[in-house]
């Protein structure tokens, strides 16, 4: 004993910022530096002499407390190689002061002393570096209990992917939705892989690569799974990539989720909104017919009549009725059922509006001024009525006979939610105020003008500044 307590180790093995201490092979504590005695509250006087375990028996309570051994085989280890030996992760507790054992987890290297110069190749004794690391242990121990926790409440697919390694870490969800019975593959990623589509493995493939590479990398992944039986699942997989703080490898963790309901959700509804549209352009085909057939029936009646104030009347009506008439045939051509395109709407609607006024010997012309704008199909027949009645008006009460004018049709947007409409002309004819072209007509005009803005929740304003003009303003 006496040899032994007289090994000096220096000043530099007491000051050494990694808890140490030297024993001999047989385990008997020679010396222990004062990082290691603060580390385990102990005194040097309280090691120094004793054997390892003598010190630090094992808990009781502990069935697989058998550091003992594994400690004995690495000193042994040490001294037949001379060479260090890195033992396991190992769990150790502590008996503290109060009686009780803490837990404790230690990272253990143990190196050889060749103390003995007349036998300089025979190792004398080994020292023992300890770090503590169970704070980070039970730290992961914690977060492995959350993850779990978490997947089983909500029954999640979670997964870790080592990239280079290849292999898998998963919850025993993740093996169910790729159609694998548990303990039936290992921890591989490559039988998962081969259970992809194969039109989409590649791009996943890809994509995992692609993450892999930088870390903090968001997962995006949609694909398609072929199961044994046939069986195609949509899946979406989410997640990033990481680096492990302790080995710095990289690793991907994320979930999967089985989105094949939502898809076929998603089918089915496209189906049936493709047969609504076509139901509805069906529809709109056979109104527009019906009403093409009102308008010849009225083009017939006033043909066939001499009252000049009934065919006037009847020809009005003909043009209202072709107006809607025009908007279903728009609606039947274009892709969208539910909206108009009305400024395309619109030049069709003057071109008709133009050949008929001109069948009076009208040497009126009419302009068009529009924006691009898609109006609900409700507003584009309300706006088209209202247009129809304008420019009508214009042609009955603005202009003479053998008058030349213009009509101007324009249609914008006004900020961010607003459309205006106006209608104007340059006609000083006998009707040009407001109170004499309500006089020279029925006034049905004027109410269905009043009647459309009110339907478009709009305002009317008319000035005549400069001929006539009517502005119908209204919400988009």
């Amino acid at each position: 004993m006496d040899e032994v307590r007289h090994i000096d180790l220096g000043i530099f093995f007491d000051a050494a910022p990694n808890a140490q201490l030297v024993f001999t092979p047989d385990l008997r504590i020679v010396a222990a530096n004062q990082r290691y005695c603060a580390m385990l509250r102990r005194q040097p006087e309280d090691l120094v002499g004793f054997r390892v375990f003598e010190v630090f028996p094992p808990n009781p309570d502990d069935p697989n407390a058998d550091a003992e051994a594994e400690l004995q085989a690495s000193a042994d280890a040490v001294v037949a190689t001379g060479q260090a030996q890195e033992m396991p992760l190992r769990q150790h507790d502590v008996l503290e002061a109060d009686g009780r054992y803490g837990t404790r987890y230690w990272r253990i290297l143990n190196s050889p002393v060749f103390a003995d110069a007349s036998e300089p190749e025979r190792v004398t004794h080994v020292i023992h570096t300890a770090e503590d690391v169970t704070r980070s242990v039970l730290g992961e121990r914690a977060d492995a209990a959350k993850r779990r926790a978490a997947m089983r409440g909500a029954d999640l697919s979670y997964f870790e992917l080592d990239p280079v390694s290849q292999s898998l870490v998963r919850s025993p969800q993740l093996d169910e939705l790729f159609g694998f019975e548990q303990g039936e593959t290992a921890a591989e990623v490559k039988p998962f892989l081969d259970r992809f589509h194969p039109d989409d493995r590649d791009a996943a493939i890809s994509e995992i690569e692609r993450v892999a590479r930088t870390i903090g990398s968001d997962l995006h992944l949609d694909y398609r799974i072929m199961l044994p039986d046939g069986t195609t699942r949509w899946v979406t997989g989410r997640g990033e990539s990481v680096r492990d703080p302790g080995t710095k490898a990289i690793s991907i963790v994320g979930i999967v989720l089985d989105v094949t309901s939502i898809r076929e959700n998603e089918a089915n509804l496209s189906k049936a909104v493709e047969a609504r549209d076509l139901l509805i352009a069906e529809v709109n085909h056979r109104v527009k017919n019906s009403l093409q057939m009102v308008t010849s029936i009225l083009n017939l009646e006033a043909n066939a009549t001499e009252d000049s104030a009934a065919r006037a009347s009847l020809r009005a009506a003909t043009a209202r009725v072709n107006s809607i008439a025009a908007i279903h045939a728009s609606l039947y051509e274009d892709d969208d059922v539910r909206s108009v395109q009305i400024d395309k709407y619109l030049d069709k609607l003057t071109r008709h509006l133009r050949a008929s006024l001109e069948s009076e010997e009208r040497r009126v012309q009419i302009t068009l001024d529009v924006e691009p704008i898609r109006l609900p199909t409700d507003k584009a027949v309300t706006l088209s009525l209202a247009v129809n009645e304008l420019v009508t008006n214009s042609f009955k009460h603005a202009f003479g006979k053998d008058d030349d004018g213009t009509v101007t049709i324009s249609l914008r947007r006004s900020g961010d939610d607003k459309i205006v409409l106006d209608v104007s002309d340059d006609g000083t004819g006998p009707s040009f105020d407001s109170l004499d072209r309500s006089s020279h007509s029925t006034g049905l005009g004027q109410r269905l003008i009043a009647g459309m803005a009110s339907q478009l929740g709009g305002t009317i304003e008319e000035d005549k500044t400069s001929g006539w003009r009517t502005r119908i303003s209204f919400a988009e």
